[in-house]
């Protein structure tokens, strides 16, 4: 039997990992971690793709990336493809670098950036590389930590935390500083599932893949984070934060195979103004 195909749309969350091949250690050296990096700023500059969190260890990598106009399979085909080049040269190697494809876990929306991004900063204490998170140079921890907006997308996340920047970043530091207890049973949600969300997102996406068409107010409901936000769009609500949840809606109605006009008509608007909302 093949392989799923990835599931793809405007503005999906992927939590991906990495591992090299046979589990080998292939990013061992800081300059190899350092041209992975290189690797992955260069892809977002050309891919246009958002970047919430990350780590490298020594023989695998966590990103936190959400996608728009191109796919993820193309961004990490870049990505991958590079840095295997690269490490071939580096030791006079050939063959594969990293074991089978990446693995890319669908991310329902930003309610779970908490404790993704906390999974993700925490792989080196886990692993007891570090004692504590902020000791570990790998991982965007820092640009959190130190407010820089650069490479990593840091507004999302703190924006949720306070609008007040400061604020922001010190409710980031104390949140992140808590011990994590339950590390295997948040592996197993952020790991070894193939959907991170809520019951029905999860149910949603599985019937779409087994043929069985979703209705449109079932796919506006998954794409909005509360019951708040799919009201106001059903209600012809402008709010301009709205804007994110009705592409995710759009995107996702298209996947179902519904048209624009059908698409619009659920949420009160034309089949135009419904592509109108995808180009802002």
């Amino acid at each position: 039997m093949g392989r799923k195909p990835r599931i793809e749309y405007y503005g999906a969350i992927y939590h991906v990992i990495q591992r090299g091949n046979d589990r080998l250690p292939v990013f061992k050296e800081d300059k190899e971690k350092t041209y992975l990096l290189e690797i992955l700023s260069e892809a977002k500059q050309i891919f246009d793709f958002k970047i919430y969190a990350y780590v490298i260890m020594n023989n695998h990598y966590h990103f936190l990336i959400q996608t728009f106009n191109i796919p993820i399979s193309t961004i990490m085909h870049n990505i991958n493809t590079r840095y295997a080049k690269y490490y071939n040269w580096k030791t006079d190697k050939t063959g594969p670098v990293f074991e089978d494809r990446y693995k890319g876990i669908l991310v329902q929306d930003e309610s779970y950036f908490l404790t993704l991004i906390r999974y993700i900063h925490n792989n080196p204490v886990a692993a007891n590389i570090c004692k504590s998170m902020e000791e570990y140079k790998w991982s965007s921890d820092v640009f959190y930590r130190m407010n820089i907006g650069n490479m990593v997308d840091i507004d999302d996340f703190l924006g949720m935390l306070s609008l007040d920047r400061k604020n922001a970043s010190e409710k980031y530091m104390e949140l992140m500083d808590e011990e994590i207890t339950d590390y295997e049973a948040l592996k197993d949600i952020y790991e070894r599932s193939s959907i991170i969300g809520r019951e029905e997102f999860i149910k949603s996406i599985e019937e779409s893949e087994e043929g069985e068409k979703t209705t449109l107010d079932e796919i506006l409901k998954i794409s909005c984070p509360t019951e708040n936000e799919f009201n106001f769009i059903k209600t012809g609500s402008r709010k301009r934060y709205l804007t994110k949840y009705k592409i995710k809606y759009i995107q996702l109605g298209k996947k179902e195979g519904y048209t624009y006009d059908q698409i619009g008509e659920n949420i009160g608007v034309s089949g135009p103004s419904v592509r109108k909302i995808l180009k802002e």
